[in-house]
Parts: C-alpha cells; structure tokens; sequence
C-alpha cells in the first residue's frame, strides 16, 4: 500500500503519531462517555404506554452498546501508539490500525442507520462526517508510521 505519510502537518512523522494518538484518544474517550450516557441513562427503552416499568432493549440500544465497545477499544489502542512512539515497537500499532479500520467502517454505517432510523439529525450527521474525515487522516498517518518503524533505517 503506497498510502504513507513523511510527515504529519508539520512535524517529524514520530512526533506526528504521537500528537495524533493524543488528540484521538480525547476525542474518542468523548465519544465512549456520550454512548455510555446514551446506552444506558436515556430512557428511550422504557415503554412508558404500558404504565408499568417495562424494558425492552430496542435496536437502538444495541447500536449504541456496539459503538460503545468499538470507540473504548480503540482508546484503548491509543495508548499503545503512544508507547510506540518511545519503544519503536510496530506490533503496538497493529491493534491501532485494525481498529481504527474497524472503526471508520462503523462510522461509515452508523452514518447511514442515522439518517435512515433517527432521521436527519443535522448536527449528529456533522459530527460523523467530521469524524470520518479525521479518522481517515489519523489512520494514515499510524500506517506511515508503523512502515517507518518497520524499516529501522527510516526511523528517526
């Protein structure tokens, strides 16, 4: 795959994995603490027509539980790019790149259950597209960096 990076903005392509790892990491911790609110502290699978406390998970529950899984994984792996940056170790940022493939795919369907199920939230509908967008952008500049380090007479 000729998709590499030599740098990463402005900065050498190691510091530009670590800046990235950073700013991924807030960015998907956010998005962990908003599923997990939206799991299990909306009260949208309560069926109030009933009268009684009935619960019946929807599929919008379990939409979110598996966003939930997929973005604290990837947090997860973050970290590990993060270490990457110190111990020069490629298999520290395999977990980062499957995840992060994984978790732009999801994106990407998450994006079309949305509009379809939800509706046109404007402002959800942004925020997914921003994301992919980014995501994208972090996912190669990992992938440059785990072919730098794969080849120790490129690494800085």
């Amino acid at each position: 795959m000729k998709c590499t990076i030599r740098k990463c903005c402005c900065w050498e392509l190691r510091w530009g994995a670590l800046i990235i790892a950073l700013i991924d990491m807030i960015v998907t911790a956010a998005v962990v603490l908003e599923t997990k609110y939206l799991a299990y502290y909306e009260d949208w699978w309560i069926d109030h027509d009933m009268g009684t406390f009935e619960v019946s998970y929807t599929s919008t529950y379990y939409v979110w539980i598996i966003t939930l899984v997929i973005h604290f994984a990837h947090l997860v792996f973050c970290v590990s790019v993060i270490g990457s940056v110190w111990v020069k170790s490629k298999k520290l940022v395999i977990g980062y790149l499957i995840t992060g493939a994984i978790r732009i795919v999801y994106d990407l369907m998450f994006f079309i259950y949305v509009c379809v199920a939800i509706g046109p939230v404007i402002l959800t509908l942004f925020l997914i597209i921003g994301g992919f967008g980014v995501a994208i952008y972090f996912w190669i500049v990992a992938y440059s960096w785990f072919k730098m380090i794969e080849s120790p007479d490129r690494v800085n």
